[in-house]
């Protein structure tokens, strides 16, 4: 795994907008709060990478899940984190 990308922004926002264009192969996205909503845009179905969305954004907001992967425990990020050689958040 190359990079990380955190995304905290819905699909309108210009940062979500930069960030989904900065998706490469081979990387890993977090969907942390409103950022769940693009889930809901169906821009994440051509994605190269692993997607992850925290189970309590999904719940509280009413996005199904539409296979990507749930996850309820913050250190899996951190550790992701820790051993990527790039980070970016949005």
């Amino acid at each position: 795994m190359n990079s990380v990308f955190i995304l905290t922004k819905p699909p309108g926002s210009p940062r979500a907008q930069l960030c989904l264009k900065m998706l490469g192969r081979n990387f890993r996205l977090y969907l942390i709060g409103d950022g769940v909503y693009n889930i809901l845009a169906g821009r994440l179905d051509s994605a190269e990478g692993e997607i992850f969305a925290f189970k309590e954004d999904l719940r509280e907001r009413g996005v199904p899940s539409a296979g990507i992967k749930e996850i309820d425990d913050y250190g899996i990020m951190v550790d992701d984190i820790m051993s990527a050689e790039s980070v970016f958040a949005f």
